[in-house]
């Protein structure tokens, strides 16, 4: 009867740290790609499975690697069992994964790989839920964990974890209790009955059961810290340029329709070009704000594609740069990441390029593709584009003021705002341009407004706005920190509500400097870091003028002064448009110092790191999980030089009872356990017989000395060390 009951508790422990265990599993399907995770939780199963019955650990070790090679081969190589050429491409692919891992290329491990670390990680934490059960009988740490794991995962992902936590508290302080009482009845000796243990555990799970109950039925109280998650958005969020595809990276991506949120750096490179001069690369423009993104309008009338040649002149309708007399210059484009759109500078006159195929502009968005004959898409890994650098009449721009486009169709399309945009928007435009009397002076205004108010470039504590909040809205009157879409967005915005039309422009800066290939020409190099959006503002007599007003950034617009005006017209060179034209390229693409320093300081920098290295920070966590593992395991062998150190620091005579504890917990790991009811002194004969010594006689002579109230003298201690020290190291053998 007793051995039954023992067995029952023991059974229910193993039963309970499995539902434990079980809730890090739940989270895993709602928050990753894992298509079902039965698999792992029969695994787990079945390792406790083994652990109760104690199965020799070569044995289980054998188990629980066949099945996690069998699952392998079912989830990841196709084909018959019994067609063992699935033997040799996986241990291809761990040992290629297994170089990529220390080469710390995580990104590129394959999934076969990482569900092989998940089942090992899996492998050494049930291995560590039986020492906590049934060595140790404590299961706080591990508890501890699960609570905070559940809460994290509930915060910050789009897990529910209410009935997770609730499971885990009733669980967890089960256990808890059952382990206390069987500390209890190890460390008194005693034998409870059957009825004792019911006098203990079913108060406990009547407790349980009433608190919970209450908690669940009583009034919550509202959060009294601010939503975290706006800012920590980073797995549906946009880079510059990325748009709203859910991808959180840097680079170009059609869809912005969904703006906000951090991205993750992306050095990789997207083309080199070999340029006369710094400027900007343009993709398309966007024309209509949704409140959370843009997206592109595309009236009947205007939304027909123009066809056009190869060194043909490229209907840019709009373009005012074309009467120049001087010849065009002409730049070569390299491909590293093909894509089927043309990157081109303001100017464009010709697409130069000894092909069959043909290239088509939409008109709205001015997006230009290249296409084969028979009108699919292609992309191409070179051409050539032929521009006129821009500039643009300052003396025509000044003179634009409002009446002067009377086509209602164009005002609607580039004035167009949501219905619901916030009133206090179109306020704080105004009241910034109130003292200017021309559309160049008003949308300067709007430009260098950021610049000098405070707002702050940063990558990473980027909001994402709430389902009522509009995008621009929350950047100048919440935020006011953000990168190049929040910037760009918000100054069409508050330009458009002054009517003055303009629109979104998505592309890439200059890119770097990689080398000299000429006199006359310089080889850049542009990354996906450097996608970038910016502004265009329409003048009557002038055409599409870029504005930039990102801090840090400048697009090197050159405006024609017309020198011909005379000094009373006012018409000098401003200093500030003297100074955007000769920005040095540090400027241009780098935040100042003092807001990348503040991007990398405190907690926002620790939150920024954490989202760009969640991978690393996964392997990381597997690879101290093993080495925890490997520790423990070996524990017999390194623990007594811990020892050995600690204690020669020890001078008072006190440390010598503390030190001969430890010997005989150290003795009992080496497998010389001092059994229950046994004497010291019978124990220390059985230990010298062991090693062939008289060391633990001696040690346990002046122990027992020591507890009837004789005093042990520093140099006595000096020599029961040594006796000590020659002892717990035979251990480690």
């Amino acid at each position: 009867m007793k051995n039954q009951a023992h067995h029952l508790i023991n059974i229910i422990i193993y039963g309970l740290g499995f539902l434990l265990l079980w809730e890090w599993l739940r989270p895993v399907g709602a928050i990753t790609d894992t298509g079902s995770v039965t698999a792992f939780v029969l695994f787990i199963a079945m390792a406790f499975i083994l652990s109760y019955f104690r199965i020799h650990f070569l044995i289980s070790g054998a188990v629980k690697l066949l099945y996690m090679v069998v699952a392998l081969k079912i989830w990841y190589f196709p084909g018959s069992l019994l067609d063992l050429s699935w033997v040799q491409e996986m241990l291809g692919e761990i040992g290629y994964n297994t170089g990529m891992m220390f080469g710390r290329e995580w990104g590129s491990l394959t999934y076969m790989y990482q569900s092989l670390l998940f089942f090992i990680l899996l492998w050494l934490m049930t291995y560590l839920l039986h020492y906590w059960l049934m060595v140790r009988r404590s299961i706080l740490l591990f508890y501890f964990m699960t609570i905070t794991y559940i809460c994290v995962i509930d915060t910050y992902t789009e897990y529910d974890g209410k009935m997770s936590i609730l499971r885990a508290v009733i669980i967890g302080f089960v256990l808890m209790g059952m382990l206390a009482l069987e500390r209890l009845v190890k460390r008194e000796g005693i034998a409870l009955f059957r009825i004792n243990r019911r006098k203990w555990m079913v108060p406990l799970v009547i407790l349980l059961g009433f608190s919970s109950v209450l908690a669940l039925a009583a009034p919550k109280a509202a959060p009294i810290w601010p939503d975290p998650i706006p800012y920590l958005q980073s797995f549906s969020a946009n880079g510059p340029g990325t748009g709203g595809g859910g991808n959180s990276k840097a680079g170009y991506d059609p869809d912005d329709s969904r703006l906000g949120g951090p991205f993750e750096a992306d050095p990789s490179v997207v083309f080199t070009a070999e340029v006369t001069d710094e400027h900007y690369w343009k993709i398309e423009t966007k024309d209509f704000y949704t409140g959370k993104g843009w997206e592109q309008s595309r009236p009947e009338d205007e939304g027909e594609e123009m066809n056009f040649q190869a060194d043909e002149l490229v209907p840019i309708s709009d373009d005012a740069n074309r009467d120049k007399k001087e010849d065009p210059q002409t730049e070569r484009v390299m491909m590293a990441s093909t894509y089927s759109h043309i990157l081109y500078p303001y100017g464009l006159e010709k697409i130069i390029l000894d092909w069959n195929g043909y290239f088509s502009l939409n008109p709205v968005s001015e997006k230009i593709t290249s296409r084969e004959e028979n009108g699919s898409d292609i992309e191409l890994n070179q051409y050539q584009v032929s521009y006129h650098p821009a500039s643009y009449s300052l003396k025509k721009m000044k003179g634009t003021v409002d009446g002067d486009i009377d086509s209602e169709g164009f005002l609607d399309r580039y004035t167009q705002l949501p219905e619901n945009l916030p009133e206090r928007v179109s306020l704080l435009a105004e009241e910034i341009t109130k003292d200017k009397d021309n559309w160049y002076d008003k949308v300067k205004a709007i430009e260098r407004y950021f610049g000098q108010n405070g707002f702050v470039y940063d990558q990473q504590d980027v909001a994402v706005p709430g389902a009522d909040q509009d995008y621009v809205d929350q950047f100048l009157f919440e935020t006011q920190k953000g990168y190049c879409d929040n910037f760009s967005t918000s100054m069409v915005t508050m330009t458009r509500s002054l009517g003055i039309p303009a629109r979104w422009v998505k592309g890439y800066t200059e890119g770097t400097f990689s080398k000299q290939v000429d006199k006359d020409y310089q080889l850049y190099e542009v990354t996906n870091d450097n996608a970038h959006s910016w502004v265009e503002v329409f003048f009557p007599d002038v055409g599409w003028v870029p504005f930039e007003p990102t801090v840090g950034f400048s697009n090197n617009v050159r405006y024609a002064y017309d020198l011909e005006l005379d000094d009373s017209d006012g018409e000098e060179t401003p200093e500030e448009d003297k100074e955007e034209t000769s920005a040095p390229e540090s400027q241009q693409q780098q935040p100042p110092p003092d807001l990348a320093n503040e991007d990398s300081s405190g907690v926002d920098g620790a939150q920024s790191f954490l989202q760009e290295h969640v991978g690393k920070f996964l392997f990381g966590l597997i690879a101290i999980v093993l080495l925890i593992g490997v520790a423990f395991y070996l524990r017999r062998r390194w623990i007594p030089y811990v020892y050995i150190l600690y204690y020669r620091t020890q001078k008072s005579e006190s440390a010598f009872p503390r030190a001969y504890l430890a010997l005989v917990k150290q003795l009992g790991r080496h497998g010389v356990k001092m059994e229950d009811g046994q004497t010291l002194r019978s124990y220390s004969h059985y230990v010298d017989t062991h090693f062939g010594t008289y060391e633990m006689t001696s040690l346990t002579n002046n122990y027992e000395r020591l507890l009837y109230g004789r005093d042990l003298s520093t140099e006595e201690w000096v020599k029961l060390r040594e006796l000590w020290e020659n002892l717990i190291k035979k251990t480690t053998g």
